[in-house]
């Protein structure tokens, strides 16, 4: 813990301008407020269909992310990398894979093309975390084995010399916050993630099966989510934006959780600063996914153990 406390005071006190911080608040305070007050995720975006979808969560992602960097150039006074050609095709690069996979135009078509209505809700709650790792991950390594080979950080994934105990520690300091956040109204309504619907009896399988599958498939989302944010937004872009990477990256990363409850999204902003802060510092993405699929996985153990008891005890 006190190796990444050193690293979150080293990088603010670097990084920290007041203007361009209090500029960044002010405005993804009000974009949390727009949202929220007209439902603007879930009513508008998600309610669009195919390309002009993507083509929207694109412009949508775009603005939050250029829009920080943009007070950088303001009150920084940092403006060279807007005159890189190579900022310019990585940052198009990945908000276009960000909006593409956030949008996936083609996935929900498929699945009712092929897929017993049964299945339905099991299939596609596996799929959409699962096809991340071809609508993310493949696109950007696929780039960097093309064009940044000779970089060996392959975006945090080719950790050296990684230190995984400051992270185990984390989970174990969040463990008793999400026992006692377990017994809240919106937790029991929100978690577990899968519910069942009747996919293991349709197949005559025990239903760990069906369970596991999608747990596993909800682990592997959050590897595609931080090897995007934390290692391509922060780590393979910091050769152009340097530490303003960071606060880029936590700004997008709010707004991929604006359809979900507002103090999550509001979470979502602390929590990919200090992320992005430790993969900036450390050059690795494995601290951030051992934090992420470790709460994710606290959090749906102690869903089911919730519904367990209630079954047992009503």
């Amino acid at each position: 813990m006190k190796k990444i406390w050193k690293h979150l005071v080293s990088h603010f006190n670097i990084d920290f301008q007041w203007a361009h911080y209090l500029f960044t608040a002010l405005f993804l305070a009000a974009c949390l407020y727009i949202n929220y007050t007209v439902d603007f995720e879930d009513s508008i975006l998600d309610n669009l269909s195919g390309m002009y979808k993507c083509g929207a969560y694109f412009i949508f992602f775009a603005v939050a992310y250029y829009t920080v960097l943009l007070s950088a150039t303001v009150f920084k006074k940092e403006r060279a990398f807007w005159k890189s050609r190579a900022f310019h095709i990585k940052s198009l690069l990945v908000l276009f894979v960000l909006a593409f996979d956030k949008s996936i135009p083609f996935l929900k078509p498929l699945i009712n093309s092929f897929v017993e209505p049964q299945l339905y809700v099991w299939v596609y709650k596996v799929s959409v975390n699962v096809i991340s790792l071809f609508t993310i991950i493949l696109p950007l390594l696929l780039y960097y084995y093309i064009y940044e080979r000779k970089e060996k950080h392959v975006y945090g994934l080719n950790a050296q010399h990684f230190d995984t105990r400051p992270y185990f520690s984390m989970l174990m300091i969040m463990l008793p916050l999400i026992l006692a956040a377990s017994f809240l109204p919106s937790f029991i309504k929100q978690y577990p993630m899968y519910r069942g619907a009747g996919a293991a009896q349709y197949l005559d399988i025990p239903e760990w099966i069906t369970v596991s599958s999608y747990e596993l498939a909800y682990a592997l989302d959050f590897v595609s989510v931080e090897f995007l944010f934390r290692g391509f937004l922060v780590i393979g872009l910091l050769q152009f934006t340097g530490r303003n990477s960071v606060l880029a990256m936590a700004s997008a990363y709010c707004f991929l959780h604006f359809g979900k409850p507002a103090g999550e999204a509001i979470s979502s902003i602390f929590g990919g600063y200090i992320l992005g802060v430790i993969a900036y510092e450390t050059k690795s993405i494995w601290g951030g996914i051992i934090v992420h699929v470790g709460i994710a996985w606290m959090m749906e153990g102690i869903a089911y153990l919730q519904k367990i008891f209630h079954y047992l005890f009503e």
